[in-house]
């Protein structure tokens, strides 16, 4: 609310409220132990259930959607205005652009997988001819792309369908924006730095990226690690052998 009214006073009345010290010294004090709600993240085991269990008859789209949404921490908007001249099939790989993001960085990923390769492309080859539009993701039904594109609002709700449909509690958690932090979250837990997912996400601050880090569960565990005593056994063994005199 308070960037809203900032950016709205300063555009409109020429006002800037950035500069009122009583105004962020009160909001400092009533955020104290505020906790903001975020969208739940979807694991490694379940991205990888729905897309190896689901029908791709009712679900393909979906799964692409997830599929270039995870590889890429997509926002919903990003993946709305995603276009065909943004993809580019490659032998082994899918490279993919978005030139159209919230802080106007253009973000470029890969796909690797063999698998989620394929269901791109089985997606793509469904695209009727005569589309008059180049947004990439279009309604799929019954197995048939149609030439209507998918809305934000679908998009938003995919995650909320995907946790459904794996019977996860309170799937009403899964927002639009769980997809973009399944992927920083993943990422974090597979050892990357603060540079790497600055760039993975097209973060200008450090604050947001080093949020990720700080939660991540495997570098908590390698921490923990590191206090673990195993030097200490080692030193008794050795002051426990026997010396040789001559």
């Amino acid at each position: 609310m308070y960037s809203m009214l900032r950016c709205s006073l300063n555009l409109h009345q020429n006002v800037d409220i950035s500069k009122f010290n009583k105004l962020h010294a009160l909001l400092k004090q009533a955020s104290v132990g505020y906790l903001p709600k975020k969208s739940k993240i979807l694991e490694e085991d379940n991205i990888n259930k729905f897309i190896n269990e689901a029908d791709n008859e009712l679900y393909l789209a979906v799964k692409v959607i997830l599929i270039i949404g995870f590889n890429g921490a997509c926002r919903r908007d990003e993946l709305l205005n995603l276009s065909t001249d943004d993809i580019e099939f490659k032998q082994d790989s899918i490279i993919i652009s978005l030139p159209k993001t919230k802080n106007n960085i253009l973000r470029t990923f890969a796909i690797t997988d063999t698998n989620w390769i394929e269901l791109i492309k089985e997606y793509a080859k469904l695209r009727p001819t005569k589309t008059n539009h180049k947004r990439f993701f279009v309604t799929y039904r019954n197995g048939r792309c149609i030439n209507s594109p998918i809305g934000i609002n679908t998009i938003g709700k995919i995650s909320k369908n995907i946790a459904v449909y794996l019977k996860l509690p309170n799937p009403e958690l899964f927002t639009g924006h769980c997809f973009r932090r399944s992927s920083a979250t993943h990422l974090a837990n597979r050892g990357g730095d603060l540079l790497t997912l600055k760039r993975h996400g097209g973060w200008k601050s450090s604050t947001v990226a080093e949020g990720y880090v700080d939660a991540s569960l495997k570098i908590k565990i390698d921490v923990a690690k590191m206090f673990v005593p195993q030097k200490i056994s080692t030193y008794l063994d050795v002051q426990k052998t026997p010396t040789l005199t001559i």
